[in-house]
Formats: structure tokens, sequence, C-alpha cells
């Protein structure tokens, strides 16, 4: 059992990169050194990385959210640039390895707000690759004050293991601030909206009959 426990423990490879594309960059794994986040499944940074003087990064995967069979990551930041003018950028990555469900398509989820512009991109990567960005699923970029969007990608020849990984670019000039929250989930399968409606049917008429008697 406890080999069993030490192998589900490290199936998957959670973790979370920030970099300013130069010589400013931090990479944290979950529960590794400078993960703020003690759950397993949830890895956050707090403090800077270059000119983005302020950052409070979060990602999270399974245990806390999906499965291997059921991937699902979500991303979320809030991050400030100095006042010291020109154009900076900070690169932010989540990535999970070791996930096992076929699904034909994925939707990639963001909304937030921006002073600059921010460049939404998700990836899979068939040799389970952590931070690997072979396969792009969905790109977009957005602009603010405010932003929301949905993107559907195709994910033929997903055939696990394999890895996810959400990418985001900002993009600031002088003084601004950044915050969104990114989601990275499959697309559920017509028989699964059967289930969930012949469920929803269920508790219906079980609700009718107690209201009658």
């Amino acid at each position: 059992m406890l080999i069993l426990g030490l192998m589900t423990t490290s199936a998957n490879a959670l973790s979370i990169r920030l970099t300013d594309g130069g010589a400013n960059t931090v990479t944290i794994g979950d529960n590794g050194v400078g993960d703020m986040n003690p759950l397993a499944g949830a890895v956050t940074y707090i403090g800077g990385v270059g000119s983005f003087i302020a950052n409070v990064s979060t990602g999270i995967s399974y245990p806390i959210l999906g499965s291997p069979a059921y991937p699902w990551l979500d991303l979320s930041s809030i991050d400030v640039t100095s006042g010291s003018g020109g154009t900076n950028k900070l690169y932010i990555y989540l990535t999970d390895t070791g996930f096992t469900g076929a699904f034909s398509s994925f939707a990639a989820t963001i909304g937030g707000t921006t002073g600059g512009t921010i460049k939404y991109s998700t990836y899979f990567d068939a040799a389970n690759a952590a931070f690997a960005m072979n396969t792009l699923l969905t790109e977009e970029l957005y602009g603010g004050p405010a932003f929301s969007d949905v993107n559907i990608a195709s994910a033929l020849g997903l055939d696990g293991p394999y890895s996810l990984t959400q990418a985001i670019e900002i993009t600031h000039t002088g003084l601004a601030a950044s915050s969104f929250d990114a989601e990275l989930a499959p697309v559920p399968e017509p028989g699964t909206f059967l289930l969930l409606g012949a469920g929803l049917m269920g508790l219906a008429v079980y609700g009718r009959r107690r209201a009658r008697t």
C-alpha cells in the first residue's frame, strides 16, 4: 500500500513557471521549494520576476480538480509592473503530466482584466513531457480593460499518458496590472449530457412523488 501511495502521488508533475524571457525565471513544483500552497494538486508562487514586481500565481490540477482520466487545469494570477517605463513581458506556464483520458476536444476558458495585453495558449504533448509545447490546442490574444472568451480545439490522436500545458504571455508598458483566471478541460461528450439530463429528470420525478405524499 505504501508503494502504491508513492506511485499515486508521483505520477503527475504539476509545476508552475514564471519568466521574463531572460535571466529571471522561477520554476516551482507542487510541494517543492517555493510553493506557498501546502495542498497536493495546487502550486502557488508569490514574488517578483524582473520588471513584474508583484505576482501571485496559482495553478491547480488533480487531485483537487479532475483526475488522470479527466484532465482539468486552472491557472490564475495577479501581476503588476513598476512605473519604470518601457515594454515588459511576463510568461506564465502551468503544466501537468500523466493524463490518460481520451477526449476529442478541449475547451480553453479565460476571463480577467489587463492594463496591457494577454495571450493565452494551450498545448498537449503525446510524449508526456512537462512544459512541452509541441502540439498547439488553442491560442488567442486579448486586450483590456476586461475580457472573457472560450476557445474549443480538436484533440485527435490523444492516447495517454500525455501532458497538458497552459501558457500566458502578459505585455505591459510602464505601470500596469493584469489579473486572470484560465481553465483547460475536456468538452463533455454528447453521452455525458444525456446522462446528466437523465439524472436531472430522475431527481425531478422523485421530487414530485415526495411532494404528492
